[in-house]
């Protein structure tokens, strides 16, 4: 009988605990929202310059996605009804003594005001201005032989797509390398882009777009993992820690999650209340399911994934073997596209490839996945690959960055490659090259989009 109530007890005790948790109060709360984590939270801190012994860095080249935006419309009109929902939480709280939020919490969350409007839809936020500019600022430290020159047309190459949240991205970049020069640089944009918009734009556009991108068997393990018990047992979990006696639909989750992750890429020192609506084994979960969608639909799930992240590889390498032939090459080339861009590149050329897919029974198997959206394509997230002239051993090297941190490309020797594996490990790549210029130009031939897509 003794054991028996000190077993109640103990979980007596247990429960309270978990309803007196406080987001507010935890030091280390989980910050990995997928797409939309915040930069800071996932890039490699500053370092000394990287010294390579006898080898010179000549030429910088960088794919990056654009910097902490707004919401897109629908996103915004869905978080427009959050007021209403934050009123009924309190009111459950308070007046029906329903509910399992700490005061704090609550209390943040009765001074919580929504912060965005329709107008400022997709465009960049100051702090994706300030992660971009601060980027360019470690990247110039990083590599100051390369970076540290005055701008000139001929030096640096500058390209994004034709959206504010790009362009205004290359601007900021362009500020934190050049300060108050940053106005003399020119942002090539081009409407129908098929070298930073290979997915929208150029021959293989409409296959992609039927087999993948409009067809619903790309979302199927995602909706499986939504009708799961880990999923629906978010739901319920969720819409008792509010106070509420009915299930919550998927679509006032989603809200409230993407007001938390947003909330925070904003605001990255303050503490959003929405994010205390769940627990971190939940947020952990929500970041899953994104990673299914994007798996599928822009990364390994598909092999046409992988065969549209070429133009951007296709691009660096052409370079690469211009400067070996001997040929002018700028010192910077920098390019500012999209989430989708950055993984269909990082798929092509098997960065964070798992052994096995991600489906929507082995979560639990992948919780140490590669393929994880939050470290492999947050906002600002970037691709940079450094051509180096060498004295000693093979003359040309190459090495690979990933959100500012040096990757280990397989085959390489701890993150520095030699020239001659990288032209044959993509060797692919190397077939219907067409000249730069057609590609700075706009005017890129069909043998370009294709790459080596037969």
């Amino acid at each position: 009988m003794l054991l028996l109530v000190c077993g109640v007890l103990v979980i007596s005790q247990a429960m309270a605990y978990q309803q007196d948790y406080c987001y507010a109060d935890d030091e280390n709360p989980y910050l990995m929202f997928a797409t939309k984590t915040a930069y800071e939270f996932v890039h490699s801190k500053p370092r000394n310059p990287e010294v390579v012994p006898s080898c010179k860095p000549v030429q910088f080249w960088l794919l990056s996605r654009h910097g902490t935006r707004f919401p897109d419309k629908k996103d915004i009109a869905g978080m427009e009804h959050l007021p209403e929902v934050r009123d009924q939480i309190i009111r459950n709280h308070e007046e029906r003594k329903q509910g399992r939020l700490c005061e704090e919490d609550l209390e943040k969350l009765k001074r919580w005001s929504l912060s965005v409007f329709p107008a400022q839809a997709d465009n960049l936020a100051n702090q994706g201005y300030d992660d971009m500019k601060f980027m360019a600022r470690r990247f110039k430290s990083q590599f100051p032989t390369l970076l540290n020159k005055p701008y000139q047309d001929d030096l640096y190459v500058f390209r994004s797509t034709d959206k504010q949240r790009t362009k205004t991205s290359a601007k900021a970049f362009a500020e934190g390398l050049f300060g108050n020069d940053a106005d003399k640089v020119h942002v090539q944009t081009y409407p129908n882009d098929t070298l930073l918009k290979a997915y929208l734009n150029g021959r293989w556009c409409q296959r992609w777009k039927d087999l993948v991108d409009n067809n619903n068997d790309t979302f199927r393990e995602k909706s499986l993992f939504e009708m799961g018990p880990q999923m629906q047992n978010l739901i319920q979990n969720v819409s008792q820690r509010l106070g509420f006696n009915y299930r919550l639909t998927y679509r006032q989750i989603n809200d409230m999650y993407d007001m938390c992750r947003f909330d925070k890429a904003w605001n990255i020192r303050d503490i959003s209340p929405w994010c205390a609506v769940f627990s971190s084994e939940e947020l952990q979960l929500l970041e899953y399911r994104e990673d299914l969608q994007d798996y599928y639909n822009y990364g390994y799930g598909n092999s046409l994934n992988i065969k549209l992240g070429c133009p951007p590889v296709k691009d660096f390498m052409s370079r690469f073997r211009e400067i070996e032939d001997g040929n002018v090459q700028p010192t910077g080339v920098f390019y500012f596209t999209h989430r989708k861009m950055i993984q269909l590149v990082l798929a092509h050329l098997e960065i964070a490839k798992d052994d096995e897919h991600l489906t929507h029974t082995n979560y639990m198997a992948m919780k140490n996945r590669k393929w994880k959206s939050s470290l492999i394509s947050p906002f600002s997230s970037n691709l940079a690959a450094v051509f180096f002239k060498c004295e000693s051993g093979e003359q040309n090297r190459v090495m690979f960055f990933l959100q500012e941190k040096l990757y280990n490309y397989k085959g390489c020797n701890v993150g520095l490659c030699n020239w001659s594996f990288i032209k044959e490990s993509l060797k692919k790549l190397q077939t219907n090259v067409t000249s730069i210029s057609a590609v700075e130009t706009g005017m890129v031939p069909d043998s370009y989009n294709q790459c080596t897509l037969h």
